[in-house]
């Protein structure tokens, strides 16, 4: 299945599930590009470039990160160190340009393992304005996925561009 087909559904799956959730961020906190509204039960942690987020199961992590186009590099350096520490296999991705939600995107799919099996992980880069860029980081296996895909399906379906 594509990976475009599989956010469309995500998408519309998510506009079903939206209701639920009631943790909105503006992202970056200064100047915002997107909001994103995550689950009430969902735990965040401030990273440098922006913030993670676990549902209760930790069966999958989510940043989002923002940072000045010239620090994507960097930004992206900083996520494949993020990969080996986790023991994540380095892998080539599949790239894919597509819209979310109306923003122009491109996504990297990584369908790699790690030290429980197979794993997939998904690095997502818009625009953001301003000579800014957003990464959104998803990972975990296709059962962890399958587990928390309501929850994800409403966070991708609620990211919104405020310019």
């Amino acid at each position: 299945m594509s990976i475009t087909r599989i956010a469309a559904g995500a998408l519309m799956l998510g506009l079903l599930a939206f209701p639920a959730f009631a943790k909105n961020f503006a992202v970056p906190a200064k100047n915002p590009s997107i909001t994103i509204t995550l689950p009430n039960d969902w735990s965040t942690e401030e990273i440098e470039y922006g913030f993670q987020a676990r549902p209760k199961d930790e069966g999958v992590f989510l940043s989002v990160e923002s940072a000045e186009a010239r620090q994507i590099d960097k930004m992206i350096g900083d996520t494949q160190k993020w990969m080996r520490d986790n023991k994540i296999k380095a892998v080539e991705p599949i790239k894919a340009d597509m819209k979310l939600n109306g923003i122009d995107s491109t996504v990297f799919q990584f369908r790699t393992s790690d030290e429980n099996g197979p794993t997939t992980v998904d690095l997502i880069l818009m625009p953001a304005g301003n000579n800014r860029v957003m990464m959104l980081t998803v990972w975990g296996n296709d059962e962890e996925r399958g587990t928390n895909g309501k929850a994800l399906d409403a966070i991708f379906g609620s990211i919104k561009s405020i310019n």
